[in-house]
């Protein structure tokens, strides 16, 4: 037995994963995530979009950035959906190799 707190579901078994978004964006919000995102992502400080809930339980939009200076930039609504802004930070993403 490990001193080690169990921190969660042991994934070490899983393998990796296949990422296919066409299969995650369905319906019609993310047909709407589908037509924004490039935009949105070209955007100075953002990080990230998906889909999200917003304060009062809805299907909503996220989107992270850096700080929260970016926020002002972005739409309150898309077609509609509320915009959850979150802010994330910088990401930088490293090759492991």
């Amino acid at each position: 037995m490990s001193d080690i707190p169990d921190t969660g579901p042991d994934f070490s078994g899983s393998g990796p994963v296949e990422y296919r978004p066409a299969e995650t964006a369905q319906g019609p919000t993310g047909e709407t995530l589908a037509r924004h995102e490039a935009r949105l992502l070209a955007m100075p400080g953002v990080t990230s979009v998906g889909h999200g809930t917003a304060p009062d339980g809805s299907v909503a939009l996220t989107i992270g950035v850096t700080d929260a200076a970016v926020a002002k930039d972005l739409p309150e609504q898309i077609e509609g959906l509320a915009v959850v802004v979150v802010v994330t930070g910088q990401i930088d993403a490293e090759d492991p190799r």
